[in-house]
């Protein structure tokens, strides 16, 4: 059985590696077509093959899993049209057994899927982003605020209460260069604003810190509560050439805030979320992205096991080009699902681990479903 076992992984294998090629192509062909305005005006074509060919990872992650089932079914469907699994059934293979024949195929996979998806695909993704911005001699702006990038920033005493809030809006930012137009509000309580500093630009080094340009810090006085007295007490308003702000803000929370929470790596995503609780803010978004993350390699499995009652189907029971129709129907139907749970868990509908693991239970109820349906009637 070792020699069928391997047979069925090499070809599940090879197929899987196929359709993901062609599933990649495809993307990659029409991520250079959405380039087709730029190429010529802001970058040259060699430089838009660079940018897709950077992003094929994050795409590679994406479409795992279809391509897996894809490969598998056409692997399976493959062996029942040359009578080969009624042979391997036959000679006492049982559902289970063929089940833990499959499992060889996707471990291998669900490991390069993480791989894929915390080591090679964040960086590609970065650096893409990155290289956008080098080659159009822009910033990263951060569209989706018209007031620019906000970061909340606590700082806490011994006893870990806070002693000073700031809150950050920066306007621009050149990843590993240097941060632009910078407002920062200083607060030593949630109600009680102490001073207003602006700098030109900010710049990162590990052993400063933040080290803020052409900055102007203009200082508020305490003033006594539900007092209507005149009172001398002025803004005091401080030039400087250079202040250092220190390292109360990490340098890479700014880079984080380039890409999508689904682009993240696992770390990252687990050193964002304990930096917005740290200070305060919500981290439902990042908390779903993280349980996404950590349960979508695992969908390869469930793919696998979608894709076993496809062998139990003789010749007659329709062409490969419907099996395979069914099963790109099936791969979308599970991205739909994995989506439809992860809005439900942003609007605090459903918690991020239960939106995460329902789509892969409820697709593997369905196979368990299926594969009972094709036994009983074999």
């Amino acid at each position: 059985m070792k020699i069928v076992s391997r047979m069925i992984f090499a070809q599940i294998m090879k197929s899987s590696l196929f359709v993901l090629l062609t599933l990649v192509a495809l993307f990659a062909f029409f991520d250079l077509i959405g380039q087709s305005g730029n190429i010529g005006t802001s970058y040259s074509m060699g430089q838009a093959f660079l940018l897709t060919a950077l992003i094929l990872p994050t795409r590679c992650y994406e479409v795992l899993p279809i391509a897996v089932m894809l490969g598998s079914i056409f692997t399976l469907s493959r062996l029942a049209s040359t009578s080969q699994f009624t042979v391997l059934r036959v000679s006492g293979i049982g559902p289970w057994r063929f089940c833990g024949m499959l499992l060889m195929p996707g471990i291998v996979l669900v490991i390069c899927a993480y791989l894929l998806g915390n080591l090679v695909a964040p960086p590609a993704q970065r650096l893409a982003k990155e290289f956008k911005l080098d080659i159009s001699g822009s910033a990263f702006t951060g569209k989706e605020l018209d007031s620019g990038i906000w970061v909340r920033d606590v700082q806490r005493n011994e006893a870990g209460e806070p002693k000073k809030i700031s809150f950050v809006n920066v306007q621009r930012l050149r990843p590993g260069e240097a941060a632009y137009d910078w407002v920062i509000y200083v607060f030593d309580r949630p109600d009680h604003l102490t001073s207003i500093v602006t700098a030109k630009s900010g710049t990162y080094s590990e052993q400063e810190g933040w080290v803020l340009h052409d900055v102007v810090e203009e200082t508020v006085p305490t003033l006594p509560k539900e007092s209507r007295e005149q009172t001398q007490a002025r803004v005091e308003r401080k030039v400087m050439k250079s202040m250092v702000w220190g390292k109360s803000l990490d340098g890479n929370i700014f880079g984080l805030l380039m890409i999508k929470p689904e682009d993240m790596s696992l770390q990252e995503l687990h050193y964002y979320i304990e930096y917005l609780k740290e200070n305060g803010q919500t981290y439902k978004r990042f908390d779903t992205a993280f349980w996404s993350k950590a349960f979508y390699p695992l969908a390869i499995l469930v793919m696998l096991l979608l894709s076993m009652p496809f062998a139990y189907q003789n010749a007659r029971a329709g062409g490969m080009a419907i099996k395979i129709f069914c099963g790109i129907m099936i791969g979308i139907f599970y991205y739909a699902l994995n989506n439809l749970f992860a809005f439900m868990s942003a609007l605090d509908s459903v918690p991020s681990i239960i939106s995460a693991i329902l789509p892969s239970v409820m697709m593997t109820l369905a196979a368990i479903i299926a594969m009972w349906y094709v036994e009983r009637r074999s």
